[in-house]
């Protein structure tokens, strides 16, 4: 896979778990604290799916949501929701983009690879065929 998964989290060891699970995966990733520092990396570089915690400072992910939404290019990058005040309402589950609804703080490692392999089925399917 030549893309990568951006993790979006102000809190250091939850985005460091998640870099261990995509290591383990063989995937690359990459990092930001806050919505307004993911639209910085994702212009840099697409990425081929985000990660992405609801409450952080300067930009929350319900505020990066609508940015993502309100641009074609960005508008098909699969999302994990990470959320500590809901977990799998249908508010959440039927937010544009978003394919998954994570419990932040309580999700296992199992749900998360079953999460990320959802998000990059198209492009794993592509890698393992070449």
């Amino acid at each position: 896979m030549d893309g990568y998964v951006l993790i979006v989290d102000d809190q250091l060891d939850v985005r460091q778990l998640i870099i261990d699970v995509l290591d383990s995966m063989g995937i690359a990733s990459r990092e930001a604290v806050n919505g307004a520092h993911a639209l910085r990396v994702i212009q840099e570089k697409r990425p081929s799916a985000i990660v992405l915690d609801i409450m952080m400072p300067i930009m929350n992910g319900f505020t990066l949501l609508a940015h993502l939404q309100s641009d074609k290019a960005s508008r098909k990058i699969p999302i994990i929701l990470l959320s500590g005040i809901a977990d799998n309402t249908p508010q959440m589950r039927n937010l544009p983009g978003v394919i998954r609804v994570i419990r932040k703080g309580g999700f296992s490692v199992k749900e998360l690879r079953e999460a990320l392999a959802l998000a990059l089925e198209d492009e794993l399917v592509v890698k393992e065929t070449v």
